[in-house]
């Protein structure tokens, strides 16, 4: 381990105060929109219509481990005000470099978009696949660019569409759904250790980080709470339109707080904010959105012996709407559907801007790469984000038609799964050595995220043994 004379100490300020407990929503919700996005709307339905609700207890541990992993990253977030990746890189100074590499390689599909291109489609009834895609990837850009702080539009987007997405699960649950099919799938949840023999470990592996947030999205956690002004986050500015706003002083480095009793009090009303953002919000509302999606699905489309494959499988839930609300039923799940992977793909998009910038920006002004990336020191964090998502989107509208959308997807997934396996230990090692002892996690908390760990490890080991042996 290196140590971290190559960032500047913490400075030190009082910690503000919390909001109250019922304004906790926002980062749990973005979180969820990306859960509902990919794996509850295409993945899990796809692997459970094939495999049976015996699989169902891996979504439960996927999206629980989740639920810890945007817990820890958010402590050191609120406590320090720095992003995961200026954090890690105090620790392993090289992990700046990897984080943006894995970031990119990551990201940079436009599965999302080639998924939004096919719903389209069919939605409208005519136009090819490709130019609603890129048609889709436009609208990106001239959101983007509208508003005028780029969190509190993507938070105001979500607050409509994941309640209206869900609200319209609920009725047509009620009439697909008995309660011998709720206690079957029940069964599913607690039918632990069970992988069905023959199945794609990659696609398994996939849906497992799809069933939460998932791969370096769980990450950027760390900058939505610092955009929201969260805990120490107060102190650093957000992201603002350069060109509808002026753009907001952003230090490079964090800060840190005396443990007194007021800061100590204070400190637990924010860790019980984030417990209600993402327990609620994140892990109860996103299980049970992959719950219903899942049994839904298998208990309409097993009995007719249809199982669809890749996103076939988001047009033939739509058929199931048609099949009590007729045309209209049909149009409205894929306008859901669509508005759902809209959301996703412009998070993932905004994301990945955010990532890429944040470790450019800090270091081009401190670190052990600040001499090799000095030509950015003058470009403000806000000017990153706009050039890096608009690169983003140029980028993904050429590599359009060179991949399926699910392959695109399941890429994703694989090399998100391998990051958590990297960053779910390196978090347990911060969280508890680097943060002042009255911060730190709790024996529980600390349980699960070494059992959330030695999960993505196991998955890890076994994509990799696979595919060299």
């Amino acid at each position: 381990m290196h140590r971290e004379q190559s960032y500047p100490p913490l400075e030190r300020r009082d910690l503000p105060a919390p909001p109250p407990w019922k304004n906790a929503l926002g980062v749990g919700l973005i979180a969820v929109g990306l859960a509902i996005g990919t794996g509850e709307l295409i993945l899990w339905p796809h692997i459970i219509t094939k495999y049976g609700l015996g699989l169902l207890w891996l979504a439960l541990l996927g999206i629980t481990f989740q639920y810890f992993i945007n817990q820890e990253v958010a402590r050191h977030a609120l406590a320090t005000g720095e992003s995961f990746f200026t954090a890690s890189a105090r620790v392993i100074k090289w992990l700046a470099a990897f984080w943006l590499v894995s970031a990119v390689l990551l990201y940079i599909w436009p599965g999302w978009a080639s998924a939004i291109g096919t719903i389209l489609k069919e939605l409208f009834g005519f136009g090819g696949h490709l130019m609603w895609s890129w048609a889709a990837l436009a609208m990106v850009l001239v959101l983007t660019f509208s508003g005028r702080v780029v969190y509190s539009m993507l938070e105001k987007s979500l607050m409509v569409t994941v309640p209206a997405f869900f609200l319209m699960l609920v009725t047509i649950s009620f009439f697909n759904l008995n309660l011998l099919n709720v206690k079957e799938a029940l069964a599913g949840v607690v039918n632990f250790g069970r992988i069905p023999t023959g199945i794609d470990i990659n696609i398994l592996l996939g849906a497992v980080v799809f069933a939460g947030a998932g791969g370096m999205l769980n990450l950027c956690v760390s900058l939505w709470y610092r955009d929201k002004q969260a805990g120490m986050g107060k102190y650093i500015g957000r992201i603002v339109n350069p060109i509808t706003g002026k753009p907001e002083a952003v230090p490079a480095h964090g800060y840190t707080f005396d443990t007194t009793p007021q800061n100590l009090n204070r400190w637990k009303g924010w860790m019980r904010y984030v417990r209600i953002d993402q327990g609620i919000i994140f892990w109860l509302l996103g299980f049970t959105t992959l719950f219903l999606l899942s049994v839904n699905a298998y208990f309409v489309l097993t009995p007719l012996g249809l199982v669809p494959e890749g996103l076939n499988i988001v047009v033939t839930q739509a058929h199931i709407f048609g099949e009590h609300w007729g045309v209209l039923g049909f149009k409205l799940f894929l306008a859901m559907a669509f508005l759902m992977l809209f959301s996703v793909m412009w998070v993932v998009i905004d994301a990945l801007a955010r990532m890429v910038g944040d470790i450019l920006y800090t270091n081009s002004r401190i670190g052990p790469f600040k001499k090799c990336l000095s030509p950015f020191e003058n470009v403000s964090i806000s000017h990153f984000y706009y050039i890096i998502v608009t690169t983003i989107v140029i980028v993904g509208a050429a590599l359009l038609p060179l991949h399926p959308p699910l392959t695109l997807l399941v890429i994703s997934a694989v090399l998100g799964g391998l990051t958590m396996a990297i960053y779910t230990p390196l978090l347990i090692y911060m969280n508890n050595t680097r943060l002042p002892k009255p911060l730190r996690p709790g024996v529980f908390t600390n349980v699960m995220m070494v059992f959330g760990s030695l999960f993505f490890i196991f998955f890890a080991v076994r994509i990799i043994v696979e595919h060299l042996f």
